[in-house]
């Protein structure tokens, strides 16, 4: 999968499913610096994704400040032929001053076992 520069970080596209429905999001932060992933809660609406009685708010803290976030589990989250099935994410506002649908984090690129290769501009699956 490649990799797209822009705002001078490393962008890719991310496709999820959340109950049976599938959104590609073409605008996500590729981040090891993230502990976790998040994406744009206006973005994620768009497949049924809101907040739920019984859903927790938790506050994280990054280089943007503290942001109020809900979790949810996924029924998939896939980049190019990676796919994670039941991957729980954070959804948020991400008011960050960018165009942007959410963050794929060390956590999704530690379990899938992702290569990133910044000269070629790639991110692949580890051999």
């Amino acid at each position: 999968m490649n990799i797209h520069v822009r705002y001078g970080l490393p962008f890719i596209e991310v496709t999820i499913c959340y109950r049976g429905e599938d959104l590609r999001l073409r605008n996500v932060l590729l981040d090891t610096g993230s502990a976790g992933t998040i994406f744009n809660a206006d973005v994620v609406g768009n497949i049924g994704v809101k907040i739920e009685p019984g859903d927790f708010l938790n506050r994280i803290r990054g280089v943007g400040g503290v942001e109020v976030v809900y979790s949810k589990l996924f029924d998939f989250v896939r980049i190019g032929e990676v796919t994670l099935e039941g991957f729980e994410v954070e959804i948020g506002e991400m008011n960050y001053g960018m165009e942007i649908d959410g963050i794929l984090g060390f956590d999704f690129i530690h379990s899938a076992g992702l290569v990133i290769d910044c000269r070629e501009l790639t991110v692949a699956e580890r051999d």
